[in-house]
């Protein structure tokens, strides 16, 4: 069985986690080779994968109406995705392809239960990470919202106008 171990130190996800559930957290992933193009997660169809990328690079890809798909980012060694999926178990939200060849850790729903099962205090550690890459994602999308917004409002006038109809009057 390879250890995966220091791959999975190095993601940002785990990086509170103590040294021992990383330990034990090395087990519960399974190593995937991957080559560039290969479709690790498919918007819109059901994936409940988190992935680490260990060797290589991944894209994530958004579809946006009337056009290609977007590129969304690029993730190299370290990086993850598909936390979300995991997370609610619905559908992908993005996709995310190869760009290199490489290697994935994954870890799916199925084992992420089992680890609830036989393994409270690693899954305690594991959802709280989750939980708090969500949360920061959350406030990132948040000031991104809020930048458009601004943006939109700056470029209309409506700000302006908007502050208007609330002064006393």
């Amino acid at each position: 069985m390879v250890n995966h171990r220091a791959q999975l130190a190095a993601c940002p996800l785990f990086a509170t986690l103590p040294p021992d559930a990383i330990d034990r957290l090395a087990v519960w992933f399974v190593a995937r080779r991957v080559s560039p193009g290969d479709v690790l997660i498919e918007e819109d169809r059901e994936a409940s994968l988190l992935l680490v990328v260990a060797a290589g690079s991944l894209v994530v890809a958004k579809r946006v109406d009337g056009h290609p798909e977007a590129l969304v980012t690029r993730i190299g060694p370290g990086g993850h995705a598909g936390e979300v999926d995991l997370v609610d178990g619905d559908s992908a939200c993005a996709s995310v392809i190869a760009e290199t060849s490489g290697t994935v850790l994954v870890l799916d729903a199925q084992r992420l239960r089992r680890m609830l099962v036989t393994d409270r205090r690693l899954f305690a550690h594991v959802a709280r990470a989750l939980l708090v890459d969500l949360a920061l994602k959350v406030r990132h999308t948040n000031e991104r919202v809020r930048d458009a917004i601004a943006w939109g409002l700056d470029a209309t006038g409506e700000a302006i106008r908007w502050r208007a109809r609330l002064a006393p009057g």
